[in-house]
């Protein structure tokens, strides 16, 4: 069997640390930093962050320079038993325990359990221990960074980004792409980004749009001016008569966190369908934590 040079060395690496014979920081992969290069771009490449970036390379801001060598951090050695430390959540004022709870994934009762209240009573500049659940734990954004790092983003045109809910609970990226192509819409699936429920497609699962991979229009509003400049993310289910689950909304937290803080620094605005001027509709429904998202991303 044929190994690559890079797992023969990764491979090498592991039987002489184990050894003791080579120290951890020497089998660190190296980026060569080329013309064109930005800490986000070169973390897309080697799926990781720039945070990560950073701290590895002991880098106080964003500025690099065409030669210097750095240092790409090595999650596989982590140790995936190591307990998270916990969020903290500072209240804010409107701030109550159900917000809250929608918001960061998990419930009221637990909540509540971290923190030891008898009651919902809650006050602002209060922190509270946010309890960390396997949804919250999960990285839904693996496959999306992945399929990012292959394209050119043209980050200046992109300036908000907008909510969805589909109004049914079935679906998912290919059948919504054949039903919007049978509706005329040239470019298909009318969304960049599509958050499953469990049902057609993985819950949470992201399911990436041909509109962002080649950086298309959306066609998920009526206005064509407003399609030119937003994205559309599309949460699988219909939130009028029922929530979007635990792992759609750290989904959806997770790819709004990335996007705003990583890849599109321009996206500043952030609505729901139906606040948009001339969108006569109730999406993304009465049960998605609108609001909430709204003292989160502005």
């Amino acid at each position: 069997m044929r190994i690559s040079r890079r797992q023969f060395s990764k491979e090498s690496g592991l039987a002489m640390l184990a050894l003791g014979l080579l120290p951890l920081h020497l089998m660190a992969e190296t980026h060569t930093v080329k013309k064109g290069d930005s800490l986000s771009r070169i973390a897309r490449r080697y799926d990781t962050t720039t945070k990560a970036l950073k701290n590895a390379n002991r880098l106080s801001g964003d500025l690099i320079r065409v030669g210097q060598r750095l240092k790409i951090p090595d999650t596989s050695y982590t140790d995936s038993t190591q307990s998270p430390s916990p969020t903290v959540y500072t209240v804010k004022k409107g701030d109550t325990l159900g917000r809250i709870a929608l918001i960061q994934g998990c419930t009221v009762t637990e909540l509540k359990r971290a923190n030891n209240l008898s009651n919902d009573l809650i006050r602002v500049g209060q922190q509270l221990k946010v309890p960390t659940n396997h949804s919250t734990n999960t990285d839904f954004l693996k496959k999306v960074r992945a399929e990012t790092s292959r394209i050119h983003v043209r980050r200046e045109n992109w300036q908000r980004i907008v909510v969805h809910h589909s109004a049914i609970k079935y679906g998912n990226a290919t059948v919504y792409d054949k039903t919007h192509r049978q509706r005329g819409m040239q470019n298909g699936l009318a969304y960049h980004f599509l958050i499953g429920n469990g049902i057609d497609s993985g819950d949470g699962e992201i399911e990436i749009g041909p509109r962002w991979t080649k950086q298309l229009l959306g066609g998920h509003v009526k206005s064509y001016q407003i399609n030119l400049t937003a994205i559309g993310i599309c949460l699988i289910g219909n939130f009028e008569e029922s929530h979007p689950t635990r792992r759609q909304l750290a989904a959806f937290t997770q790819l709004m966190d990335w996007l705003r803080g990583e890849i599109l620094p321009n996206a500043k605005q952030f609505a729901g369908h139906r606040e948009l001027r001339g969108e006569q509709t109730i999406c993304p429904g009465k049960n998605f934590p609108l609001e909430a998202m709204h003292r989160r991303y502005g």
